[in-house]
Order: structure tokens, then sequence, then C-alpha cells
């Protein structure tokens, strides 16, 4: 995919070189720690938005609200922290974000249990979601940049962990809210409402002990893509050598033959313009480079229409289904909160199984491709969601739910591993965060939709099926297929 490379033919010809000796290294132990502490982050990232989900109606009952600021908080939060993780990693190095993010994340979520006011709760979820950016940004970076190219299908099934992180949150919620909470916000002091501040406690808890065993089992090496886009050949023979000798693997890869190939031109190192002019005009130039040849802009640009439509779609489903079932009759849902709360914690398991399937689709049907698999999962997604329109039991309710969350999740897990795929090492996580941005912006537009238009019509649900299908659609029109050609 060299079009990814501006023009740059010294960047080809060591990207080459690089992809050759991890492919000569192949697949090791270290491989399998970053899959699965890489999938950690993951699991976090959708854990920490349902806990919010999960807590927002208490947390307004004690504080007398009623429009959802604590979601537009979160939206925020994640915003500044995609842009800042995103660019800095592209400066810097993935290797200070990777660990830096998910500790600040375990941190500020401990903390937010203890706020007394809507103001300090309302920060604190703009901290948590700030640092949880760096997750989603860095996660698929980091292991796609070490992994050789007939493993990259593995990308996938990190989405299989955020199903986990999910369904790790809702299980809390159903253990904690139903005994520990107010029923309205007429009675509701502080005393009688702790629920939610126990949610915070033991997800906070949890996302700690993740963030302590990625500080202390992988002991991350700097990717040595992002060694080479930045003119430190050096530094990359020396990631590579280091791992082949831990592992007992070949690596024939030498400084000689990268020095040998020239210095590159589209990036320079950024410690040597430590300085905000430097900052300003090295980001710039990184974002250019998502743009340089006309097939890099049309997957550009169709990737950020694919991320609006898709942080459109999902969260205005889960916005308004309640309220639209609730229209619906009283034998759709349960009729009491731990019964919702059994009922979205069946749903949400299911969505475990949409990361499997792509996974599997991807390695037994390799014709498919990327493209193939996320056109499969956005169509079927939105042939579920009109059907949803006609359900009228609680068990189709549950069974429908359930099938919607596991097909999205095909999508789901396939645009997140496709993404940093068809996104050149020099700008990877400054496109990889780009893109992020575009669906936590539609994201933010979601609560002012639902807050001020008509929530029991059955419209919200076409909209959302429609949006789904047509970045399924799209799918079919991006340029490039990782499954056929390595990553740059």
């Amino acid at each position: 995919m060299v079009e990814l490379e501006a023009h740059d033919d010294v960047l080809t010809r060591k990207m080459k070189l690089i992809n050759d000796a991890i492919d000569e290294i192949g697949f090791t132990w270290y491989h399998l720690k970053l899959f699965f502490l890489n999938g950690m982050g993951y699991a976090t990232d959708t854990q920490l938005v349902y806990i919010e989900s999960s807590v927002r109606t208490f947390i307004n009952y004690q504080f007398g609200y009623t429009f959802p600021v604590s979601n537009e908080c979160y939206a925020i939060g994640m915003i500044l922290g995609g842009l800042f993780w995103g660019f800095s990693a592209d400066l810097i190095g993935r290797k200070l974000a990777f660990n830096l993010s998910l500790f600040l994340s375990a941190i500020f979520t401990i903390l937010t249990g203890t706020m007394g006011t809507m103001a300090s709760y309302c920060i604190f979820i703009i901290l948590i979601s700030f640092a949880a950016g760096g997750n989603l940004v860095l996660d698929t970076c980091v292991f796609l940049e070490f992994l050789p190219h007939k493993h990259q299908w593995l990308l996938t099934f990190f989405a299989f962990f955020w199903g986990i992180g999910q369904t790790i949150a809702v299980l809390l919620a159903y253990a904690f809210l139903p005994n520990n909470s107010c029923s309205s916000a007429d009675d509701c002091p502080s005393h009688k409402n702790k629920g939610w501040r126990y949610v915070f406690y033991t997800n906070g808890c949890i996302v700690l002990t993740l963030a302590i065993l990625r500080l202390t089992v992988v002991r991350l090496h700097e990717t040595p893509k992002f060694l080479v886009s930045n003119n430190r050949d050096a530094e990359a023979v020396e990631v590579l050598q280091s791992i082949a000798l831990k592992y007992n693997r070949q690596c024939s890869l030498t400084l000689d033959k990268l020095e040998d190939c020239g210095t590159i031109s589209i990036n320079e190192d950024y410690r040597h313009k430590m300085n905000f002019k430097g900052t300003f005009n090295l980001m710039f130039r990184h974002v250019k480079i998502l743009f340089a040849t006309r097939t890099a802009i049309r997957s550009t640009v169709l990737l950020f229409v694919s991320w609006f439509l898709l942080g459109i779609a999902y969260p205005l489903y889960s916005s308004f289904l309640p309220v639209y079932l609730a229209t619906r009759g009283a034998n759709i849902s349960a009729d009491t909160v731990s019964g919702v709360y059994r009922d979205n914690l069946i749903s949400n398991a299911a969505s475990i199984g949409g990361p499997l399937i792509a996974g599997a689709l991807l390695y037994l049907v390799p014709r498919l491709g990327r493209r193939g698999v996320l056109f499969i999962g956005g169509v079927s997604t939105m042939a579920l969601l009109f059907g949803y329109t006609a359900i009228r039991t609680r068990g189709q309710n549950v069974g429908l739910s359930s099938a919607v969350y596991c097909a999205l999740y095909i999508y789901y897990g396939v645009i997140y591993a496709y993404t940093p795929e068809v996104m050149p090492s020099a700008a990877r996580a400054t496109g990889n965060c780009l893109c992020l941005v575009c669906t936590r912006i539609a994201t933010a537009i979601v609560p002012v939709i639902a807050w001020f238009s008509n929530t029991s019509s059955s419209v919200p649900i076409w909209i959302c099926g429609a949006a789904v299908g047509i970045i399924g659609i799209i799918a079919l029109f991006l340029p490039f297929e990782p499954s056929k050609h390595r990553v740059v």
C-alpha cells in the first residue's frame, strides 16, 4: 500500500525491510502478551462508557438534572483525549501514552465515586474519558506495528474484549444499582443512592489492576515502524534484534541495510523540533500525509464519513430504545429495575460473538477480505434494526437486541482493525484519532437529538438502520484491502 507513504521512496524501501524483519521473527510470546494486554485497553474503553450510561439516571435523580449533561461531558473528554493522545503518539512515540492512559483512567474512575456535586462529577467524567481516549487510538496501532502480516486478522478479535468490558460494566451495575439506588428524584439523598459510587469504585479497581499488569508484564518497546518513520533507524534495529534474541528467532535486518536506503523526507524526529512552531508544523505535516495522494484522500474521507455515521447510529439506537419500547406496551420491557438490567446483560453478552464471527470469516473465507466482512456486518445490522419495529413481546425484544449487538460488533470489530491498517505509519495515530473524533462528535450530537425529538416514534430506529446500512455499502468503495497487502 505504497500510496500511503506520500511518494517517499526511501520510506517505502525501509518499510519493506521492517516488514520483512517482522515476518522473519514471526509470532512470539511478546505478541501474545500484547494481544491480551492491549485488549484490556479495549475492554476499559467500553467499560467506562457503560458505567457512565448505567448510573446516569441515578446521578440525575441525586443532583436534580434531566438533560444528560454527563453524557455530553464524556463525549467532550473523548474528543479532547483522542486528539491529545493521537497527535502526541505520532510526535513522541506510542510507549508513553500506551503506559500512561490506562493508569490515569483507573485513578480518575476511583476518584469519581467520591464526588458530591454535579459539577465535580462532570469534571471527573471529562478526565476519565480524556485518559481513556488514548486507549482506542493506541491499542491497535501498537499491536499492528509489531504484528507479522499473516496474523493481522487478529486485530479483529480486539472487539471481543470490548464485549467483555461492557458485559463486566453491566454485570456490576446489575449487582449494585437495583438495591442501592433511589427510585425517583423526589427523595434521593446521597446515603440512599450509593449504588453508583460502588460501581465506580469497583470498576476503577479492575482497571487499575489491568494498568499495573500492562506496566509489569509487557515492558513495551517503542514500535519499529514509528522509529523508522522518525529517522531513528538504529533504535528500530535494536528493538527487532532484542525481540529476536529473547525468543530465539532469526532477524537478518542490520542498521547498514536501513541507512543504505537514505533519509526519509515526509517526517522528522520531534526531538529536534521541540518548540511550539516545530510541534505545530509536524502535526500539520502528519495531517497532510493522510491526504497526500488521490487514493489516500478517498480512503481517509470515506473512513471519516463511516465513523461519523457509526457515531450517530449506535448511541441513537441505545438512547432511543428504552423510550421507544415504553410506547410499545408493558409486555415488551421488564417491569422491574433488576429485570431491565438482566435483559441488558444478556444483550450485551451477545456482542462478544460479533468479533468471533468476524475473525472466523476473515480466517476461513479470506476472499471476503476486510471490506466484505464490513459490508456483511453493516447490512445485516440494518436488516435486524428494521425488524426491531415489529417486536411485540419481551422475548422478541431480548432476542432481537442480542442479534443486533452481535451483528453490529461484526462491523465494529473489523472497522477498528481496518482503520489503523490503512493509515501510514508516520501518521497512524493521528489518522486513527481523527476517525475516533468524528464518531465522538456524532455521539455528542445524539443527546441533543434525543432531547428535542419525538422519541416515541420508530423513526430513530429507521434512521439508525439506514446509517449502518450506508456505512456497510461504503465499505465496498474503500480503496485498500490490507488482507492482501502488507501494512506500511
